[in-house]
């Protein structure tokens, strides 16, 4: 027996080399993810023979640390039974088998993918640290990206880049995708109103990680993946229409700029926008929301200030009724109320809450 797993294996593969290299090798995935799967001192899976004499089962340079869910074994005929751990780590015959095992790895990850079903029980368990090989393993990304799945406002489930691809409309220029917490918030997003209205597929990324990997990846193909949580995100999508609105609300845009001062980088009116009255975004060069909040955790105490842009939807009824405004008292407390709103939605933390709320019931006070 390999390992102590009693369940049936999900996929199970066999390799027999003969020629200037003769090993061979046998690996399984698992039904479940493996307890440790996510500690950083997990216990490795694969062992390693020498002309069938165990070696060692302790050794994760056997298989990239993104494949340590596999379990099985490598048993080489051209290695020294003497074979040390530092002999390992700098070995030539084994980085060539260790190079050949990943894309047999990854070749039968790409035929299980045929069969849909099959693969989203796959995906289930071994989707996240599948995903940590697209800024791992640049030699087999081409690969990886075509094994990669995420949620979509399109489609149940999870969906590919290259089925994305194939829905995309006619004069559509770039793959988007929003990322932040949770699946039901961004769902909810501001930032993703004109494409719904526009019937533009987004992909959904709740997952903390998607923010490091995407950013890595950049494209697909001969396609960019755009991130709607930035503020450049729209400007292939504008008309002629969103841009007289964006002209028709500078005036206020500027009275808006001036009240909230140091609290944003800038203010601008927004095309993405169709239900909300604000949102907040990041400009194209800044680290977003939830990668901010994965660098705190990180430990990373020396990241500067990174201010979000508010942006403010012109055809709705309170920035329109926002233009008319004279008191400058209830100007300021209402540009601050959409700044602190988009914020909330955001998962921000509002700097006075006390203050907040004042607002709001002052506003409520005179709704009612």
């Amino acid at each position: 027996m390999i390992s102590h797993d009693y369940d049936e294996p999900m996929l199970y593969f066999h390799t027999q080399a003969e020629g200037v290299m003769e090993y061979s090798t046998l690996f399984y995935v698992p039904k479940k993810a493996p307890m440790d799967l996510y500690f950083a001192d997990y216990r490795p899976g694969v062992k390693l023979y020498v002309k069938r004499v165990f070696i060692t089962d302790d050794e994760k340079t056997l298989l990239p640390t993104y494949l340590r869910f596999i379990r099985g074994i490598i048993d080489s005929e051209d290695l020294p039974l003497n074979v040390s751990r530092e002999m390992l780590q700098h070995n030539r015959i084994l980085e060539k088998i260790r190079q050949a095992s990943v894309k047999k790895i990854l070749g039968e990850f790409q035929t299980l993918a045929k069969n849909g079903e099959k693969y989203a029980e796959f995906y289930k368990e071994f989707g996240k640290p599948l995903k940590e090989g697209l800024y791992q393993d640049f030699e087999n990304r081409e690969t990886l990206i075509e094994l990669v799945r995420f949620k979509s406002t399109d489609v149940e489930g999870f969906t590919s880049f290259a089925d994305y691809k194939l829905r995309m409309k006619p004069d559509q220029k770039a793959i988007y995708y929003i990322t932040g917490g949770s699946e039901e918030n961004l769902r909810q997003s501001p930032l993703i109103e004109m494409y719904r209205d526009r019937d533009i597929e987004v992909l959904i990324m709740d997952d903390e990680l998607d923010d490091i990997i995407i950013s890595a990846v950049g494209r697909y193909g001969d396609i960019e993946l755009k991130s709607v949580n930035r503020s450049d995100a729209v400007d292939d999508l504008k008309t002629d229409e969103d841009k007289k609105e964006e002209k028709a609300a500078e005036p206020l845009i500027q009275k808006i700029k001036e009240i909230l001062k140091d609290r944003v980088k800038d203010v601008k009116a927004s095309t993405r926008l169709s239900d909300s009255p604000s949102c907040l975004v990041v400009d194209e060069n800044d680290p977003t929301v939830q990668m901010q909040s994965i660098l705190k955790s990180m430990g990373n105490t020396n990241l500067p200030d990174i201010k979000p842009i508010l942006e403010i939807n012109p055809s709705h009824e309170i920035i329109k009724k926002m233009r008319g405004i004279d008191d400058q008292t209830v100007l300021e407390d209402a540009s601050l109320l959409l700044l602190e709103q988009a914020m909330l939605i955001e998962g921000m933390k509002i700097d006075n809450p006390a203050q907040f709320v004042k607002r709001l019931n002052a506003f409520l006070e005179k709704a009612l």
